[in-house]
């Protein structure tokens, strides 16, 4: 080992060394080797040491020692010693075919090496088997030296003679060449195709041959080929350099395929994606693009399944590719990108017009690869528009949308069309257009505008354009929700652009209702006043208080009280803060902006309807505002919250109103509550009698005193100016309003004004300095001019700027004037005339204006009392107000306390006191009725207090005991969930549990104020939202039945959509079985079933703290206005079991739709003693029948009249102890319930209540539904 000769010679020379000897050690893997002298000088390159040996005399050169069997030759070549190579070749006696175990000779080791050097020296020894191969693969040496790529060992070899070329491995049938060409050894491949004779299209045997990733051929790994040629290995790894040689040699049959999968070369490129190869391949000529493998896949499917997009490309490119082949699986080339997701390949397949898509498209359906589907559709158009289950693939391939795509499914499933030039809805829309447009739907907020805004700009639709949008707006989803309603923001703001002014103002259609030459006024919908008067009266925390909430109800019309007792006004502070708290879902103390408009969507659908007033004069419309400041909107009609004023303006330019008025001459715009009427429509078309035209001008003389409290004078007051809002007139067009001291007359209408403003021009040169004054008017503003100039020389006192020189001194605001103005209007009111006849502007007519300028007061009166003869106190007031001399007329407050306004109250009080009179007799006979009432009292003081509060308040546990253990034959408590447990999990189980609780009661609570406020009002039950699921519930255990996911049960049921019929019968049994719930139970058993197996005691208190608020708020007020509705709706009360059974009917057709075989999700029914039904378990239903005798017969209808009549007067008397001493709520004696109990039974099961009032009834039916 080290090479010391001299020891060794010492050793040799004490004459007991075998030179031949092994020496046992471990090898690296720790197991046993061995090695002679002789082994370790040439495995370790001693050369002396090696030349001292081979000088002993019986040294055996050729000796294999180890595990392997290696010679030293071997030793030393394995590591590369060239020089004792040399010196063993020398040395003579050397086996140079000598093989080790494995069958590997010192050629095959030198040629695996690359010793180039060694190899000649091999060679040159003579003698050596250039073909000899090793026993484990059949590998020659040539085959090594090509396999690991030594081009200039593989040349010595081929040059030495001999040699066979075609030779192959016999465990693979590899040749030198394939090898080559496996491993990319380009030098390599051209010698051997330069050397001539190599077959260069035989393939590997039909045997399994393991190429190896990391270079070695031998046990299976990685990779399995079978009968390849040189071109499919190079084709395969993608080796283009030994590719080109190849196929520029000549002969190579580029089609040929190997003998196992009947793959080509162009196939095997293909599978891996080796662009440049197939490049190569299609451009030599010849290549069959189509030729399929055994299981029918193409060189295209294989690059296609593999997302070779690049490959893809060029096999599309070249000129014949069929790309519809179907393999033996009905696959096509789209089919495998489409199953791998391989979208860019989707992509280019899809574009190809000659593609036949119907097939992959239900392929991408049914495996819901909807990113596939959507790739598809960006360049092709489907007839489907639903997936299988009738959900629109719009909504399946939101996340995935672009632009073409969306349009093209938007196409197949739009809710229009054009048919004539006309917009026609489509009968099979199936709500495509609905989904795409839903905010919780996840298209990309940049797709949906952009197809909104192709879809208004296309030229189909240029006819109908207005229609179009509207229809796209305010189109319903399958829930009967506006699109526009739950679209996101932007699309909602994009709409609202485009429907409405400034976005927000939806202007009615139609001519305006009010055009002066300096104004236009039109009715519009302000659809942005809710999220504005959020942002307005919100916290600090961006939610609203209770204030603010209030606040905004205010502004929207709901909060109208202004005056009344504290009483009063505490009564309605308590009704709002439980409207509030109502709202108020996630009981926090605030409602969020959310919250909020789901409030004014209830009750004002998110718009206001508004009055817009288009202004010309910039000073007019400052005035407006400014003496508004500080008014009370009880007289003066307020102003409401609205854009600014430069984004009013911005807009004028494209605003169109009916009658073609250029908007860009009306800048000043304000927004006000829309009225009714004007009091102008309320004379023409109500007729007000005697009792409401004092009403009216009161209210007219309280606005107009209310003005001059704040010091203005109105002085434009006429019936066009006096509008009701709420039921009260209040007083508009504050423009002309004046301070008191200043100059009127800027802006009049001469019909009401007093004689003092008019003035006659005496002289040329007054006339003369009039024209002067408004010369510029006379030929820019001729509406005005016709109002200013002379009119028979008279002319109203009027400017346009006070410094100016004027034929007469100007007029200071005085309350007086519109005094004058106010008996005026009340003299046209009570004579049907006016004073002096006025024209279309209610400007004096030019015959009449003398008159109007020159009034005496004797001709005053005589033309009140001429006109109006029926009624001295008006004619008294109207005298007191039409003076002549302004310094004689009175104020507002003193018109206010005229004998008029005060009405004589002797008669009301008299009848008053008839009725306390008639009151007082009837306490006479209701001491009577109590005495005998006390008696039944007694009676019930034997049961017990809780089965009393239960008949209270749960009426429909009474009907239990009277109409169930007869007609009850479903069961009729139940309870909604927003959750399918036979299901899925969700993933954010404790935010899912939370929801759900809340979900369960707020939406139980929500159906029965829908119904009960449907019927208070008469409207419709509009009941909107996602699927929800029915449980019924275990009437026993307290808790709703939840099938196991293994059940094949139709429980729980699913409900898309709530009919009217099924709410208004549904929701008191909902709020029933939400009574029932049993709050630890239910919480303990809906965690474990949502994946919360141990709930906390927070999470269970928390869940049941909202399940109790929910029974507090689930009160019988909403039923009993069910109940009313009912009964105003037929002239005689229905019977109870009638209502009850209707009921009963509506659930029992909607069970047996949904649950035909009548399982009732495992549910029994039994009754207990008392002949109340109850649903429950089979175990608790065996138990209850052990328990109790079971009665021969069923509740007859006698003992049912009996338990109604029982409970009839269990309420009275409840009743009458409420009534805190009200004596009209007086029950009918006892004795006459008890002998006409019978009669009243079967006409209309009601109780005679008296009222105070002679010769009446009233009516108080118990119906117990």
């Amino acid at each position: 080992k080290a090479g010391r000769v001299d020891n060794m010679q010492a050793i040799f020379d004490e004459g007991h060394a075998d030179v031949n000897a092994e020496e046992k050690i471990m090898n690296d893997n720790g197991g046993e080797d061995s090695r002679t002298a002789l082994a370790y000088a040439c495995e370790l390159g001693r050369n002396d040491a090696v030349t001292f040996l081979l000088s002993r005399d019986n040294i055996q050169v050729d000796f294999k020692c180890g595990k392997d069997g290696e010679s030293a030759l071997m030793y030393a070549i394995e590591n590369g010693h060239v020089e004792v190579v040399r010196m063993l070749l020398d040395h003579g006696g050397v086996d140079i075919n000598l093989v080790d175990k494995i069958g590997v000779s010192a050629l095959m080791y030198a040629s695996e090496k690359g010793l180039a050097e060694v190899v000649r020296m091999l060679l040159d020894h003579g003698g050596v088997d250039i073909n000899l191969v090793d026993k484990r693969s059949g590998i020659s040496a040539l085959m090594y030296a090509s396999e690991k790529g030594h081009a200039e060992v593989v040349r010595m070899l081929l040059d030495h003679g001999g040699v066979d070329i075609n030779l192959v491995d016999k465990r693979s049938g590899v040749s030198a060449l394939m090898y080559a060409s496996v491993y990319g050894h380009a030098e390599v491949v051209r010698m051997l195709l330069d050397h001539g004779g190599v077959d260069i299209n035989t393939g590997s045997s039909e045997r399994s041959v393991c190429v190896n990733f990391d270079g070695t051929v031998g046990e299976c790994v990685d990779q399995y080929f079978s009968g390849l040629s040189a071109l499919m290995y190079a084709s395969n790894y993608g080796h283009a350099g030994v590719v080109r040689m190849l196929l520029d040699h000549g002969g190579v049959d580029i089609n040929v395929v190997d003998k196992s999968d009947k793959k080509s070369a162009l196939m095997y490129a293909s599978n891996y994606g080796r662009a440049e190869v197939v490049r190569m391949l299609l451009d030599h000529g010849g290549v069959d693009i189509n030729v399929v493998d055994k299981s029918g896949l193409s060189a295209l499917m294989y690059a296609s399944n593999y997302g070779r997009a690049g490959v893809v490309r060029m096999l599309l490119d070249h000129g014949g590719v069929d790309i519809n082949v179907v393999d033996k699986k009905g696959m096509t080339a789209l089919s495998y990108s489409i199953k791998e997701d391989h979208l860019e390949t989707v992509r280019l397949l899809s574009e190809r017009n000659d593609i036949i898509i119907d097939k992959d498209v239900e392929y991408s359906i049914h495996q819901k690869n909807f990113a596939a589907l959507a790739t598809i559709l960006e360049s092709k158009v489907t007839y489907r528009s639903t997936n299988d289950d009738g959900k629109p693939l719009v909504e399946c391939c939101a996340e995935y949308l672009k632009h073409e795509s969306a349009m093209n499914m938007l196409g197949v499933d739009f809710p229009v069309e054009v048919q004539d030039g006309n917009l026609v809805q489509r009968q099979d829309y199936l709500y495509s257009w609905a989904s795409f447009m839903d905010v919780t739907i996840p298209v990309d907020v940049n797709v949906r505008l952009g197809c909104l805004e192709s879809i208004l700009k296309d030229n189909k639709f240029a006819s109908c354009s207005q229609e179009l949008l509207r229809e796209l707006a305010f189109g319903k989803d399958k829930h009967g929700r506006e699109v526009i309603q739950i679209t996101d923001a932007s699309s909602r703001k994009y709409l609202n652009d485009q429907l409405f002014y400034c976005g927000r103002y939806e202007i009615f259609d139609g001519p305006p209702v009010h055009v002066s030459n300096t104004a236009v006024v039109v009715m519009a919908y302000d659809h942005g006043i809710c999220t504005q008067l959020f942002q307005q009266n919100q916290s600090g925390h961006g939610s609203l208080d209770v204030n603010g909430f209030i606040n905004c109800n205010k502004v929207l019309g709901r909060v109208v009280m202004k005056s009344g007792t504290k009483k009063d006004k505490k009564l309605e502070s308590d009704m709002w803060q439980s409207e509030f708290h109502l709202w108020d879902k996630d009981l926090d103390g605030s409602l969020s902006e959310d919250e909020f408009l789901r409030y004014c969507a209830q009750y004002c659908g998110k718009k206001l309807k508004v009055a817009m007033k288009f202004m010309k004069n910039g000073d007019e419309y400052q005035r407006e505002i400014y003496n508004r400041e500080g008014l009370d909107d009880s007289f003066v009609l307020s102003l409401l919250p609205s854009v600014d004023l430069p984004a009013f303006q911005a807009n004028l330019k494209t605003l169109k109103i009916h009658g073609g008025y250029p908007m860009t001459e009306y800048p000043h715009v304000m927004v006000m509550p829309a009225a009714d009427r004007s009091f102008e429509d309320i004379y023409l078309k109500e007729r007000p009698g005697e009792n409401e035209r004092r009403i009216l001008l009161q209210h007219v003389a309280e606005g107009l005193q209310h003005l001059h409290k704040n010091k203005l004078v109105h002085g434009d007051v006429k019936k066009l100016n006096v509008i009701r809002v709420e039921n009260r007139l209040k007083l508009i067009d504050l423009d002309a309003a004046t301070a008191f001291g200043d100059c009127v007359g800027a802006k009049f209408s001469s019909g009401s004004l007093p004689p003092e403003l008019f003035y006659k021009l005496a002289s040329a040169e007054e006339i003369d300095l009039h024209y002067k004054h408004w010369a510029n008017i006379e030929s820019t503003n001729q509406e005005l001019w016709q109002k200013v100039k002379p009119k028979g020389n008279f002319v109203v006192k009027s400017f346009q700027h006070e410094k100016d020189e004027l034929p007469y001194a100007l007029v200071k605001a005085h309350p007086s004037m519109d005094v004058w103005a106010f008996g005026a209007l009340m003299y046209q009111i009570y004579s049907g005339e006016e004073l002096v006849s006025t024209d279309i502007n209610q400007d004096v007519l030019e015959k009449e204006i003398e008159e109007a300028a020159t009034w005496t007061q004797e001709n005053v009166v005589k033309r009140i009392r001429s006109k109006i003869i029926s009624n001295a106190q008006v004619c008294d007031l109207l005298e007191k107000l039409l003076v002549v001399n302004p310094k004689n007329r009175p104020s507002m407050a003193a018109v206010l306390d005229h004998a008029y306004f005060k009405v004589n109250a002797s008669r009301i009080t008299e009848k008053v006191q008839e009725a306390i009179d008639k009151v007082v007799e009837v306490n006479t006979n209701v001491q009577q009725v109590s005495e005998k009432v006390a008696r039944v009292d007694r009676k019930l003081d034997n049961l017990s207090k809780e089965h009393l509060k239960q008949l209270a308040i749960a009426k429909q546990d009474i009907m239990r005991g009277v109409f169930e253990a007869t007609e009850v034959v479903i069961p009729t408590s139940f309870v909604i969930l927003s959750l399918d447990f036979t299901k899925s999990l969700p993933e954010n189980v404790q935010e899912k549990f939370d929801c759900l609780f809340k979900f369960m009661c707020t939406k139980t609570i929500d159906f029965g104020k829908s119904v009960a406020k449907a019927m208070k009002s008469d409207s419709a039950i509009i009941s909107t939202g996602d699927p929800m699921f029915l449980y019924l519930v275990d009437e026993v255990e307290g808790t709703p039945v939840i099938p196991s996911t293994s059940d094949i049960s139709v429980y729980p049921i699913r409900i898309d959509t709530q009919t009217p019929q099924f709410l208004a019968v549904a929701a008191p049994y909902l709020q029933a079985g939400l009574h029932l719930l049993k709050g630890i139970k239910t919480a303990t058993t809906l965690a474990k079933r949502i994946g919360i197996p141990n709930p906390t005691k927070s999470v269970i208190d928390k869940a049941i703290k909202v399940l109790e608020a929910t029974k507090a708020e689930s009160s019988v007020v909403d039923f009993n206005i069910v109940h009313s509705a009912v009964q105003a709706g037929s002239e005689s009360p229905r019977l109870v079991q009638r209502i009850r059974g209707a009921a009963l009917r509506e659930l029992e057709r909607f069970f047996n739709d949904k649950d035909p075989n009548k399982t009732y999700a495992g549910l029994q029914r039994t009754y207990t003693v008392d002949g109340h039904a109850l649903w429950t378990s089979r175990e608790n239903a065996e138990k209850i029948n052990k328990d109790k005798s079971h009665p021969e017969t069923l509740m007859t209808h006698g003992q049912s009249n009996k338990i109604v009549l029982f409970y009839k007067k269990l309420l009275l008397v409840e009743q009458e102890k409420k009534c805190e001493g009200n004596a009209p709520n007086m029950m009918q004696k006892k004795e006459d319930i008890e002998e006409d109990h019978e009669e009243r039974d079967s006409e209309s099961r009601k109780v005679i209540i008296l009222s105070p009032k002679k010769g009446t009834q009233k009516v108080c039916t118990c119906e117990l539904m």
